[in-house]
Parts: C-alpha cells; structure tokens; sequence
C-alpha cells in the first residue's frame, strides 16, 4: 500500500515552510523542517552547490491505492533533475516537502522514503530557466510555499502548476478542473 497523501480540507496541521529530505541524510523528519522565516538562507546551505535545472516535469500519483483511475483525482508533484540530482516539491496537508536524491525513482516513486501510490507522467515537462538558488528564489518571492493546504482552494495541484509555470520555460500545465 502506498502513500501519496492530500490530506487537510482547510489546511489543519499545515506547518509553514519545508520539509527537505534527502535520502543520504539520517536524521529523524522533525530535524529535517526548515521554518518559513529561515527557508531562504537555509535551504540555499542545505542545497549546496548551485546546480543548473536541466529539466521540470510535473507527475501524478493516485490519492489511494484503491482508485482505478487519476483521472482528475491525484496528487501532483513537481520533478527537478540536475546534472547531480533528483528533486522533488510537493505540497499536501503536512506542508511542502522537497526531496533529493541520486536515484530518480528515489524521489518519484517515494514520499518521505515510503512508496507512492501508482505514480503517472511526467504529464507535463519542459527545459528550466532557473540554477537551485534562483528556484529557491522563486519560491520565497511567490510565497508559493505560504499558505495553508486546502482541498479545493489551495491544493497539491495547484502548487504543482503554480511552480511548474514559473519555472518552465516555454511550457504552461494547468490541472483539469
């Protein structure tokens, strides 16, 4: 059974900032969130050296593992791959997670080390215009990590096409309503 969680219809228990995890690092979760207020500064240290972006994609994944289709039901995240790194960034009912790894499917098919429900895509993917730095940029200046999950609102796929849009190139994704 896997996870690809959206929980949280008005954004109950959101804590404002990041969740980094790399899968090299062996510290418990809770060590592993970055506060809104230090998300700038740290996660820039935390990220290191300051790849280009080859490639942004957006991905899907079932909201359970009992659904026969993610039609327009799914969770969607936002997939990075530099010369180094897979990324991903996501937001659900916990808060935005930013995953890195050496190994793709490390952050596809994973959510905070566990297995994701049936994962699809990328169904959205372009060239990035932006290095590591220049996203984390992106991201404070939108505020698109700000803001408390909610289902309709405020949701995973929402965040997805906010993020995608900016940093894509020439491509736009917008989920289905």
């Amino acid at each position: 059974m896997g996870v690809c969680e959206s929980k949280g219809k008005a954004g109950e228990k959101y804590r404002r900032g990041v969740y980094f995890n790399d899968e090299e690092d062996p510290r418990p979760e809770e060590d592993k969130f970055i506060p809104d207020e230090e998300l700038q500064k740290r996660l820039k240290k935390v990220i290191g050296k300051n790849e280009r972006i080859l490639k942004v994609g957006v991905y899907k994944c079932k909201l359970f593992s009992v659904q026969l289709t993610a039609g327009t039901l799914y969770h969607a995240f936002v997939l990075l791959e530099t010369k180094n790194w897979w990324w991903s960034i996501e937001k659900n009912g916990q808060g935005v997670t930013i995953q890195r790894s050496k190994r793709h499917t490390s952050v596809c098919e994973k959510y905070r080390m566990k297995s994701r429900n049936t994962v699809s895509g990328p169904i959205a993917e372009d060239t990035c215009r932006y290095n590591l730095h220049q996203f984390v940029d992106m991201l404070y200046a939108s505020d698109a990590v700000g803001g408390a999950y909610h289902l309709l609102e405020n949701n995973c796929q929402m965040f997805a096409s906010v993020v995608y849009n900016e940093a894509a190139s020439s491509e736009y994704w917008y989920p289905k309503v």
